[in-house]
């Protein structure tokens, strides 16, 4: 007989079912504790929540459930940044696209970044360079000393009777130079005048064009000067006319003497144009060049001066 703590008796099947039923009790505690932990190995971050219920297999008995509550732990590298790492951004402007969760604050935002490198720094500088090695490398001639900017130029020269001599042979020596020196980019035309306009080799324009340096252009330029023949009076408004019609960058006007025809009128029809602010405008510049004379000096200063020209006037060797 076996009694409880009250000294009551109590039979053997009673004691053997409370046996029972603590271990069984017993045994589902520990595989629900094992099961819990199993699960938290195998889920990510997060917190988790098991609930255990368990119940007697031999008993009426019901067990409150059991909740157990796993906090994220913080994520941890399995290897540090190498602080000898360096990054380094080479591209002076990054404009990132980011976009905002839509769901917090549902619009889409921009991030621009800007990178300033040394050579971004050092811009204006080489544009400054680059900006004088073009200005000392711009294509220019010059014509006993007058010198103008441009890719074709018209020589419009004097070959009237008073340029006979040593005159004659200074404008030929140098109008040959002036040809030579021309770069490979550049083209000239020639045109002498006295009483009338004579182009070179006797073809004016449209049917003559301008023509490049080449040493062969330059043997029928010489040939052309030496057959010229020199008239009467001093008339370069038809000559300085047909240098217009061929569209030349820059005009140089060679004479030793006054201008006697209505030259200066015409070019203020023919060279001078109004801009969009009512201004008068040169569409040519014509450079003046006076030689071994001071007859004319005063009109062709004021024909350099009101076509935007420079004037030059070129004493004889004693």
């Amino acid at each position: 007989m076996v009694k409880d703590r009250m000294g009551r008796p109590q039979s053997r099947e009673s004691f053997q079912s409370m046996i029972a039923f603590c271990v069984s009790t017993s045994m589902h505690m520990a595989i629900g504790l094992t099961l819990a932990f199993m699960l938290v190995a195998t889920q990510g971050n997060g917190s988790k929540t098991l609930r255990l219920s368990m119940t007697a297999e031999q008993s009426s008995q019901e067990i409150a459930p059991l909740e157990i509550s796993v906090q994220p732990q913080p994520e941890i590298l399995d290897t540090p940044l190498d602080p000898s790492l360096d990054l380094k951004i080479e591209s002076t402007s990054v404009e990132v696209k980011a976009f905002l969760d839509s769901s917090r604050t549902g619009s889409e935002g921009t991030v621009r970044t800007s990178v300033v490198s040394p050579a971004v720094e050092s811009a204006p500088g080489a544009i400054a360079n680059e900006s004088a090695k073009r200005a000392k490398s711009k294509s220019r001639a010059s014509f006993f000393g007058a010198e103008a900017d441009g890719n074709k130029f018209v020589f419009v020269i004097d070959s009237s009777g008073s340029m006979r001599g040593t005159r004659w042979q200074a404008l030929c020596t140098e109008l040959i130079r002036a040809i030579q020196s021309l770069s490979p980019d550049q083209e000239f035309f020639v045109i002498s005048f006295d009483a009338s306009a004579h182009p070179m080799f006797g073809t004016a324009p449209p049917k003559g064009e301008f023509l490049m340096a080449t040493s062969k252009n330059v043997r029928r330029v010489q040939n052309w000067i030496r057959s010229i023949q020199h008239g009467r009076n001093t008339f370069p408004s038809s000559a300085v006319g047909m240098a217009m019609r061929l569209k030349p960058d820059a005009i140089f006007l060679l004479s030793d003497g006054e201008i006697a025809d209505n030259t200066i009128e015409n070019l203020e029809m023919w060279n001078q144009v109004l801009d969009d602010d009512g201004y008068s405008k040169t569409l040519v510049p014509i450079h003046t060049v006076l030689l071994h004379s001071q007859v004319g000096y005063a009109t062709l200063e004021r024909i350099a001066k009101e076509n935007s020209g420079t004037f030059t006037p070129v004493r004889a060797r004693p």
